[in-house]
């Protein structure tokens, strides 16, 4: 039982590929396509014919039950001598086209940031996720290992989103990405080929806390002030009838703006920590008011403190515990414990790479504070009947 658990396997076309002797996979919040890279190796020529795997193929990638990728083979490579051969095979989740190809020139208004993401995705075969406003999506990994759905925290509003455009040769995920900042959401790989529009810890929790002397065989902590400054101000994109009127004024082009600096937002956001002149000006992703430059500055201080510490550990094999039924998940929260780093609180899993080789089984988790992928707070709604407010019957339109 435990060795179909950890077992790895590949299917293309129909056939299941396995025995894998050296595999990576990385899932992350801030990576919307999960990405593999195995490879087979065999020390004397032996029977290949049975190994044919196109480029370009759909596949499917399962540790034991799970399904941890479903996408396409991007490339298949074979290298060989007198005494091996080996066969590697990459390739990411079908959301890995959202990165490459380009969004169609348009102008879009009256849609929801959901209803957009489901414009743009349809093409591609890709259906989109909300789980900040639905119940939580589980994957049917999830369920099997006997997960229940929960409905969100806080259910997101999904009000219209102000008129807005896809710039010539914009891809996909640049588009949404973009707009995902202001509405506070996270764009992840389901793994099961859709698109999830999520927040920090929606994953749940981890029962099995990491331990150093426990169950970390490595670790590694940073904490950085590179990103950190003295002060930070926003300032809000004026539309190009504001800039007409503005005549050669830049200075009022881009209105209003606010700043954060030194602890000025009422909470700790590190930047007191910052004693010498170090200013940041940040234009927001979209139109926004006074009261939402304001939020995007404070958000912003918290945020990049947030980031400054960084977690990483490395465990023996690819579940949390023996008894646990699912795998790592992203944007689970897990304790850890570590006296070294000084650390015994809950930490956001950022990122997960599966890893076999010689040394057997292993996952690099990357933790940070949960506080890192924090969403803004909502866009305040528009009056009722206002041009543009409707939250269906948006439109997109060519220029």
């Amino acid at each position: 039982m435990s060795e179909e658990r950890n077992k790895l396997t590949l299917r293309v076309g129909g056939q299941v590929f396995g025995g894998w002797t050296a595999v990576r996979i990385r899932h992350s919040i801030e990576q919307i396509a999960g990405a593999f890279d195995i490879s087979y190796t065999e020390r004397w020529p032996g029977q290949t014919d049975g190994w044919v795997i196109p480029a370009g193929e759909a596949c499917e990638v399962r540790i034991g039950e799970h399904v941890v990728i479903t996408g396409y083979v991007d490339k298949t490579s074979l290298s060989y001598d007198a005494s091996s051969h080996t066969i590697r095979v990459t390739g990411r989740d079908r959301t890995g086209d959202l990165v490459d190809c380009s969004a169609p020139s348009q102008a879009f208004s009256g849609m929801t940031f959901k209803q957009l993401a489901d414009t743009l995705c349809k093409p591609f075969g890709i259906t989109v996720y909300d789980e900040t406003v639905d119940e939580k999506k589980l994957t049917v990994s999830q369920k099997k290992a006997g997960k229940k759905g929960t409905p969100p925290k806080s259910a997101r509003v999904g009000g219209a989103l102000p008129k807005a455009a896809c710039q010539n040769s914009e891809s996909v995920f640049r588009i949404l990405q973009r707009l995902a900042k202001n509405e506070g959401v996270l764009l992840v790989s389901d793994a099961e080929g859709g698109l999830l529009l999520t927040r920090a810890g929606r994953a749940g929790t981890i029962s099995a806390p990491l331990e150093l002397g426990v169950n970390i065989l490595a670790a590694e902590y940073e904490h950085s002030q590179a990103n950190l400054f003295s002060e930070i101000t926003v300032k809000g994109q004026a539309s190009m009838q504001d800039a007409d009127s503005a005549g050669d004024k830049f200075e009022n082009w881009i209105s209003p703006k606010h700043t954060v600096s030194r602890g000025s937002c009422g909470t700790r956001t590190g930047n007191s920590e910052i004693t010498r002149y170090r200013p940041l000006i940040i234009v927001a992703e979209a139109q926004a008011d006074a009261r939402r430059v304001k939020q995007r500055a404070e958000w912003e201080a918290s945020n990049r403190e947030a980031k400054s510490r960084t977690y990483k550990a490395t465990v023996q094999g690819w579940y949390p515990s023996a008894d646990d039924g699912d795998i790592w998940r992203i944007n689970s929260l897990v304790r850890v414990r570590d006296p070294w780093a000084r650390i015994d609180e809950d930490w956001l899993l950022a990122a997960v790479e599966f890893n076999l080789d010689e040394a057997g089984s292993r996952c690099t988790l990357e933790l940070t504070s949960p506080k890192a992928f924090e969403e803004l707070p909502e866009l305040p709604q528009p009056p009722a009947g206002a041009s543009g407010a409707g939250a269906s019957g948006g439109k997109m339109e060519k220029w």
